[in-house]
């Protein structure tokens, strides 16, 4: 009984990551007709070394010690998280290509990331103040956040990252 209540958990966790990872993106994200020069000026600010403060991942915080050493690297128009897993084991890293418009209010993000199934769509929010970068997004890629909240039974995500030396 146990082993057949495993394998509909497993196929059930399948299922749900296959429909969450087989949205691809559908034309240019957010920005796309946001002049060139205020992208590029944010993209400059946006680069850089992040390390994760805090993360509350569907209403439900994830301790900073099973984050590890994970980061996120920004440069230009990508970003790449470097995962690490609590024992210090470095899983692969997930690349994606960033859109911004700094001209919204709050700021906007689309993180196009490269996830094993193909690309996906995660539409979110961000701010910047200082060397602190707070950013939601939905998990499931189906609805920008209005806010910088992930309660619980949404699919939010709210990560809090702290700039790494500059």
């Amino acid at each position: 009984m146990q082993r057949r209540i495993a394998l509909l958990s497993v196929v059930f966790a399948t299922i749900v990551l296959l429909n969450g990872c087989s949205r691809s993106p559908s034309g240019p994200g957010v920005g796309a007709n946001v002049d060139p020069r205020a992208k590029a000026d944010e993209l400059a600010a946006l680069a850089g070394t992040w390390v994760y403060e805090r993360q509350i991942v569907e209403g439900k915080e994830i301790p900073a010690a099973e984050m590890g050493r994970s980061t996120i690297v920004i440069r230009e128009d990508t970003m790449t998280r470097e995962v690490h897993r609590a024992d210090g084991q470095r899983l692969s890293p997930i690349k994606s290509t960033i859109w911004v418009d700094p001209t919204a209010s709050p700021k906007q993000m689309d993180d196009d990331a490269a996830m094993p199934f193909g690309k996906k769509r995660r539409p979110g929010i961000y701010k910047l103040e200082g060397d602190r970068l707070t950013v939601c997004y939905d998990n499931t890629g189906a609805q920008r956040p209005t806010s910088f909240d992930s309660p619980a039974n949404s699919s939010l995500v709210l990560t809090v990252l702290r700039r790494q030396g500059k």
